[in-house]
């Protein structure tokens, strides 16, 4: 399969479609200061989205409209109520505790995790969860964390499950193997340390995650000595090496390229392309189709106006967000639910709610018993500070199981702010209006989930052929036709043999991600179409990366070779990337 992550992606846009469709436009009142955030990080949203559809001609056409979801997803979370926000914790819980269970039968019983329900693990010594990537892993962990400890704080989980639910999560952590992820626990760490609304225990099962972190990692690593297994995070540290795994080269890479180009950029979804066009003799060896790091992705391919302007949107609606952090929640001393019960000022329907749990046996949360829910404002930012450290060292938002939940918490955030009395009027035909079009919005996003599933279909029987599927080139002229994924089937086309000679071919695949097969085809291309120039400029590209099988390409650059083919031409050609488009 062309990608790995395929279905992960589809069924979060099938699942947040179908929670639109159901939600709407939730319960919650939009006032004046919730309206111009949520214009903010819409705007913000909205650059991204256009400058994608700008792209679709070269393979861009998913990223714009899973922006688009995405603005749909923030506009719910800010109408979002209390309701929203528990059935959305609830389900990264859930989601959480799964993820532990598959990363400790990918770890303990591989042989367990090849079936249906089970992702096969091709990294031995390490879980990878059903996301297949060990970072992505860590996150859905730590997103999990947070929400389980605001489930902890709203007296919707007992603080024992709810604690052995963290220690769980977090060994599930060490199993990842994840240096991003074990970094990311210093937002649990902060998080318990700043915010004093939290109940006693639940900050300092917070603040010791770090703690509990090392100690699984001790106890993993001592099990594989012990076992004779392998346990990668381990062996890592032992084998030294480059820390950052190639991330500093590719930062410096990236640096010089909006040098290059600070106005405008690479062009979005362009960087992989400029990045291997560009000569940089000390390029990392592996291919890259991202810097990354967020800001440093958005600068390079829309330049640093428009990233300046999208982070700054963004930075400005967190801002104007602020207040809500700053509210306390009003608690109630277990002793004195009874007097709660009849004090004239208490909100009836909150009262109500607490007294018929303490009737049915729930135990106290804490010291403190909550006379409400607990804002999911807190809980929300703690998120959000887990997926942008996240962001800083790779691209989870270039994911739609990850963007999508980010922008539902965003507005979350952001509609947590409450409403003024002069702002308390009943929602009318607005709120009506607004219902009726993120429903619509939730029918599309299951629309479009079914028919990119079907879309789908004709590129996979290209790679994974069922029986009776018909030739190879059958096969690609109509996976060619997919509007969505088309470029993969330019890419059989670019590099099974017998080969397309034609350099069409390669305009979408190219924008994708470049790797050793599709350069060696492009630059045997451009031989053949006589440009000679951007031919050998693409061999020196080539050259650069110093892989094994890129080299295989230069064997016959022999000095005793005395007729050695145009790639061994070692004179610098004085082109640039923008040369290099079919």
């Amino acid at each position: 399969m062309p990608d790995s992550v395929f279905f992960n992606q589809l069924a979060a846009v099938f699942g947040w479609g179908a929670w639109l469709l159901m939600r709407g436009a939730g319960s919650a009142r939009v006032n004046t200061q919730k309206k111009a955030a949520m214009l903010a990080a819409s705007l913000a949203l909205g650059v991204c989205a256009f400058f994608a559809a700008m792209r679709i001609g070269v393979g861009q056409g998913s990223a714009a409209l899973v922006l688009l979801a995405a603005l749909a997803v923030l506009w719910s979370g800010v109408r979002s109520g209390p309701a929203d926000a528990r059935a959305i914790a609830l389900a990264w819980w859930l989601a959480g505790l799964l993820s532990v269970a598959v990363a400790v039968l990918q770890y303990f019983a591989p042989g367990l995790a090849e079936g249906w329900l089970v992702a096969a693990n091709a990294t031995p010594g390490r879980a990878v969860g059903n996301l297949r990537q060990p970072n992505h892993l860590a996150t859905a962990l730590l997103c999990a964390m947070v929400m389980t400890a605001w489930l902890w704080q709203a007296g919707r989980l007992r603080p024992g499950l709810a604690a052995a639910s963290i220690a769980a999560l977090v060994f599930a952590v060490a199993l990842s193997a994840s240096r991003t992820g074990a970094l990311a626990l210093a937002v649990l760490l902060v998080w318990a340390v700043l915010d004093r609304s939290q109940p006693r225990a639940l900050r300092w099962t917070l603040a010791t995650t770090p703690l509990l972190y090392l100690a699984c990692w001790a106890a993993l690593a001592a099990y594989a000595q012990v076992q004779d297994a392998s346990f990668f995070a381990s062996e890592r540290l032992d084998a030294g090496g480059d820390i950052s795994s190639s991330r500093f080269a590719i930062w410096r890479n990236a640096l010089a390229l909006i040098a290059q180009q600070p106005w405008t950029g690479v062009g979005w979804g362009n960087f992989n392309f400029a990045w291997t066009f560009t000569p940089f003799p000390d390029r990392p060896v592996a291919f890259f189709d991202h810097t990354h790091s967020l800001p440093l992705q958005l600068a390079v391919e829309i330049g640093v106006p428009a990233t300046l302007a999208v982070l700054g949107l963004l930075g400005w609606a967190l801002w104007r967000a602020r207040a809500v952090l700053q509210t306390p929640t009003p608690l109630v001393a277990p002793s004195n639910v009874a007097a709660a019960r009849t004090a004239p000022s208490a909100p009836p329907t909150t009262i109500t709610t607490e007294v018929a749990a303490v009737r049915r046996g729930a135990p106290p949360l804490v010291s403190d018993f909550p006379c409400a829910p607990p804002s999911i404002a807190r809980a929300a930012l703690a998120m959000l500070a887990v997926l942008a450290l996240h962001s800083l060292l790779e691209y989870p938002l270039w994911y739609a199981y990850f963007l999508l939940p980010a922008a539902w918490t965003l507005g979350a955030f952001l509609g947590a702010a409450p409403a003024r009395a002069d702002e308390s009027a009943a929602k009318g035909r607005n709120t009506r209006a607004s219902s009726a079009a993120l429903r619509g919005a939730g029918l599309l996003m299951l629309l479009g989930a079914a028919w990119a599933a079907w879309d789908h279909r004709r590129i996979e029987v290209i790679f994974a052929p069922p029986a009776g599927a018909g030739t190879l080139e059958a096969r690609i002229a109509e996976g060619r036709q997919s509007w969505l994924f088309g470029h993969h089937a330019d890419y059989a086309a670019a590099t099974t043999p017998p080969s397309e000679p034609s350099l069409a071919a390669f305009r979408r695949p190219l924008h994708m991600l470049v790797d050793t097969r599709l350069l060696i085809a492009y630059i045997e291309a451009l031989h053949t179409a006589g440009r000679d120039a951007e031919a050998l400029y693409a061999a020196q590209r080539l050259r650069e990366f110093r892989r094994p099988d890129a080299q295989v390409y230069f064997k016959a650059c022999t000095p005793d070779n005395a007729a050695p083919p145009f790639q061994c031409e070692t004179k610098p050609v004085a082109l640039t990337w923008r040369e290099l488009k079919p």
